[in-house]
């Protein structure tokens, strides 16, 4: 019963997530996904009345050793900003998914377990396994993800403009706490399987934070930014005036947002943006109009800027935040001037 609630969870939870797909990256999609389909898998192994039924159950469970982990390692590497080249890519999907090959092969030969047998208990079906050498493999894909997505956390927390230091602590957390509830598992041979509840609830604290920072984060937008990104400045800011993130541009045309932390509020006093954009910002964001922009100009250093400031709507209903737009219109001016 444990694992069919479980299961109804995640895929309530996955609704959630297919709803604001425009906030989400396909990374959470295919880690949910997996976890429920898994959970799934723990509960028909519960449930199983023979040999054939608890490894066909087993197979589908593998899903979620199999394909949640490198998930988590992407979605790390998401949160972080930290980009994983596409061949990179191809080469875990490639790997991850001969590896599920070899699980498929489950009862028929020895490469993933060398021997199984099904036992009934009161709080269900399992079944004692013996390993074979790809279940090796696939314990060190495990554990390399594990130390991947833990270091990948760890080094990004230095870019404190980048990355928000609280969820990154608690991926790298939820990550390690995973794999170690999975580990003692398999050393203390428990009856029950406390994985499907442990990847439940740690995917319940972790969906609100997930959908904040894809919600906010400009490459969730790159759609409608690509075109623009590489001559203009894109700063974004959510609704209680806390720093969400910017392009590369952005950052140079003030450099002090290298200093300022991810999902903190905006500093009062000092830099370029204070000097230039806090005012125009504290004055838009009281009109409270979702529709509404505002254009302005400023010089610096013989250089004259125009900022444009719209706000950022969830589904054009209510107002999520606010995107600053900056540009360099020196040379126009020059030439109505001319």
């Amino acid at each position: 019963m444990v694992y069919l609630v479980c299961f109804g969870i995640m895929l309530g939870m996955l609704l959630v997530a297919v709803a604001n797909e425009e906030a989400m990256d396909r990374s959470i999609i295919f880690f949910m996904v997996a976890v429920a389909i898994g959970n799934g898998g723990y509960y028909a192994l519960g449930v199983s009345q023979n040999l054939s039924e608890a490894i066909l159950a087993s197979k589908i469970i593998y899903v979620i050793g199999v394909f949640a982990p490198m998930s988590v390692f992407a979605i790390i590497c998401n949160i972080c900003k930290v980009r994983i080249p596409k061949w990179a890519n191809m080469c875990m999907y490639t790997l991850q998914m001969v590896l599920f090959l070899f699980v498929c092969t489950i009862g028929r030969n020895t490469y993933f377990y060398k021997t199984v047998e099904f036992h009934m208990a009161p709080s269900g079906s399992y079944l004692t396994k013996t390993y074979g050498p790809m279940h090796t493999v696939y314990l060190i894909t495990l554990m390399l993800y594990t130390i991947a997505g833990a270091m990948v956390g760890l080094i990004s927390l230095n870019r404190k403009s980048v990355v928000s230091r609280t969820n990154v602590y608690a991926m790298v957390f939820a990550d390690a706490l995973a794999v170690g509830l999975y580990l003692i598992e398999r050393v203390a041979k428990l009856e029950m399987e406390l994985m499907p509840i442990c990847f439940t609830i740690l995917m319940c604290i972790m969906i609100v934070p997930l959908i904040y920072i894809y919600t906010y984060s400009t490459y969730t937008y790159r759609r409608s930014f690509e075109e623009q990104l590489s001559n203009r400045g894109f700063i974004v800011v959510s609704r209680n005036l806390k720093y969400m993130g910017c392009n590369e541009y952005g950052m140079a045309l003030f450099p002090e947002l290298a200093e300022w932390e991810f999902g903190k509020k905006l500093p009062g006093n000092g830099g370029r943006f204070n000097t230039f954009l806090r005012q125009p910002l504290l004055n838009f964001s009281k009109l409270n109009v979702k529709n509404a922009k505002r254009r302005g100009t400023y010089e610096y250093k013989g250089e004259v800027y125009q900022y444009e400031l719209s706000c950022l709507c969830k589904d054009g209903w209510w107002i999520q935040g606010y995107i600053i737009q900056i540009s360099n219109i020196t040379e126009l001016v020059k030439a109505d001037n001319g």
